[in-house]
């Protein structure tokens, strides 16, 4: 037992609001002093409308109310499971143990916004050592008439309570800690009525106009003090275990949780991994960008900004998105109102009015930051389209997005280009110097002989020949595997190639009125256009067991040109090079890992479009972020 935060008969547990360090601390406390009651520095005027949000967990929700002579301000508590004061609640309620609200109703109240040392410090340090040490800076001041008021009627309660019950339980604001704890050493603690005279507030004993709301999901992220995401699993992992144990929560896991699920989702819907560079940079820059705030656990915005900026927009997009879900929300409250906070508003369902808001606790200082992701239609559209899709498919005939086919021919240009200088390295010798210096100075081969007082030259003759085909590979599949999608299309006009590919199933991924997104599995360009027959439709032969290879003998035979470059993670089969060498061509091969991921993503992804005609509203469903 810690006689640190413990008086006579009494357990304080001083607490920072909604952060979930200090709900665990409320928990670990409860176990070890096992209070008959549990006092809560909430006020009684709202006792009934808290307990009642508080046995509607895990849905969120908020206690809403309105001064009198406040018109249009709404003042609100949220029920927030990660705050202190609610799991104390909860815990009386969970343990049939009696719950006090002891704190003190006034006109206007709002708890001030302080900077604080990250929580993080109590897993190292211990609660009591935290307190200690942060107490004292966030006291109130001597000339807050208001909180001091506060402060003597929750020790004048606390007095009455400690004689009547054997053990209490009190969860209490850091800053009213040290005053409420040395009013009860004392002893002797004047009426708050006196403390209120000068400035005329009134105190309030009944809150006839509050009502509980349904928290709209879109609005969690303002109400919530963590993720909302850490929110939920901080509530999986109350759930999973008894009462009678403690949580042993982890923030930063919680966080780590939030980039490995949508990394699960980002590899389903857009065929993409994260590297383990990138997954190193990634945990590196969330740290960095909460240092760079004064914190050591990252917020939401720490952890979408890192996502997007090391890996991508899509994954960006993957990550806001969880991180601001919280699952128990989506279902529909019966009989409550829905509260939403828009533009810093309060919206209370079948209210007209959008209120200005005033938190019980003061929400710290931001600064709006837009952040700007390739539009995502709702769900409900999405299904619209994908129905439109379904009914009448293809019914124009499929064209491409002329853009991606400019940076798709881009990129095939600059596969030729690293194919002859492949040609050319593998050709070039060096000799000593004697009359000319020929293709120029080998930098390398002088160095190594710089003892000797030598120089070398070298010679890099030019292949004879251009590249025709290009072959790019990533990801093999069996050449009877049915959910892919093989096609071949044709060059529109004469800086086009013909391509031929494997992909994902056509109008699997609707993105957009007659819009569909797919990735290809391989691909084969031949340049220029000669009108080559479907590879696909050709009849089917022993030697060949993948897509990737049927693509390759497909440029093997219909390459204008003696270079094919094969871009792959691993070179073509003997066989296939024997195939090569019967046709008279030779395969260049370029590993795949040799080229920028950023481009290969690029290049992959690809959209099909049921119509020439939609490319005149293409444009707002298709843009690269």
């Amino acid at each position: 037992m810690n006689p640190e935060l413990t008086f006579q008969n009494i357990r304080f547990v001083p607490c920072v609001h909604r952060r979930v360090t200090f709900a665990e601390a409320v928990r670990r406390a409860a176990l070890e002093w096992r209070p008959d009651l549990i006092a809560v520095e909430l006020p009684a005027t709202l006792g009934e409308w808290i307990v009642r949000g508080v046995m509607r967990l895990p849905q969120v929700s908020a206690v809403c109310f309105e001064d009198e002579g406040r018109q249009g301000e709404l003042a609100y508590v949220p029920i927030d499971p990660c705050d202190a004061m609610i799991e104390a609640a909860r815990l009386g309620c969970e343990h049939g143990l009696a719950v006090e609200m002891i704190d003190l109703d006034l006109p206007g109240l709002q708890e001030p916004f302080r900077e604080l040392p990250d929580d993080l410090m109590i897993d190292e340090v211990g609660l009591e050592a935290y307190v200690r040490l942060v107490a004292p800076y966030v006291s109130t001041r001597d000339d807050d008439y208001l909180s001091l008021a506060r402060e003597h009627h929750m020790a004048r309660r606390l007095q009455v309570l400690g004689g009547e019950h054997e053990r209490v339980l009190c969860v209490l604001g850091m800053g009213h800690y040290l005053r409420v704890r040395g009013l009860l050493e004392r002893g002797h603690v004047p009426l708050p009525e006196e403390l209120l005279k000068p400035s005329g507030v009134p105190i309030i004993d009944r809150r006839p106009g509050a009502m509980l709301a349904h928290v709209a999901p879109s609005s969690l992220g303002d109400l919530l003090g963590e993720i909302p995401y850490v929110t939920y699993l901080f509530e999986q992992d109350r759930e999973r275990l008894e009462l009678e144990s403690e949580t042993a929560f982890d923030k930063l896991d919680a966080i780590m949780t939030i980039f490995k699920e949508a990394e699960q989702t980002y590899q389903e819907t857009y065929k993409e991994t994260i590297t383990l560079t990138q997954w190193k940079s990634l945990l590196q820059y969330t740290r960095n960008l909460a240092l760079i705030r004064g914190q050591l656990r990252p917020d939401r915005y720490e952890v979408v900004i890192a996502a997007r900026g090391i890996v991508d927009g899509d994954y960006g997009h993957e990550v806001l998105d969880l991180a601001g879900s919280y699952p128990p929300q989506e279902k529909e409250a019966e009989g409550l109102r829905r509260f939403k906070i828009r533009n810093g508003r309060g919206i209370v369902e079948g209210r007209e009015e959008k209120f200005r808001l005033l938190p019980r606790q003061e929400h710290p200082p931001h600064t709006t930051i837009q952040l700007r992701f390739r539009r995502r239609p709702p769900k409900e559209l999405l299904k619209q389209w994908k129905e439109m899709w379904e009914r009448a498919p293809m019914r124009f005939g499929i064209c491409s997005w002329p853009p991606e086919d400019e940076r798709q021919e881009r990129f095939m240009d600059y596969a030729r280009k690293r194919a002859l200088q492949v040609i050319s390295e593998d050709r070039k010798q060096v000799e000593e110097f004697s009359t000319t210096l020929l293709d120029g100075l080998d930098v390398r081969e002088s160095v190594r002989n710089w003892h000797t007082g030598r120089l070398y030259v070298q010679s890099t003759p030019q292949p004879q020949g251009r590249v025709g085909a290009v072959v790019i590979i990533f990801e093999d599949s069996p050449l009877d595997f049915e959910p892919l999608w093989k096609t071949t299309l044709y060059a529109e006009h004469q800086n086009e190639s013909d391509i031929s590919f494997y992909s994902t199933p056509l109008g699997e991924n609707v993105v957009g009125p007659r819009i569909c997104r797919t990735e290809f599995g391989g691909i084969l360009s031949i340049y220029p256009s000669m009108g080559i027959p479907d590879i696909w439709s050709l009849g089917p032969s022993g030697e060949i067991k993948t897509c990737a290879e049927a693509l390759l003998a497909a440029g093997i035979l219909f390459s204008p040109d003696h270079y094919i470059a094969y871009v792959a993670k691993k070179p073509p089969r003997p066989s296939i090079k024997q195939l090569a060498e019967l046709y008279h061509k030779h395969i260049i091969f370029l590993p795949l890992h040799g080229f920028s991921a950023a481009h290969l993503k690029q290049v992959r992804h690809f959209h099909i479009l049921d119509g020439h005609d939609v490319r005149a509203w293409a444009g707002d469903y298709i843009f690269d972020e």
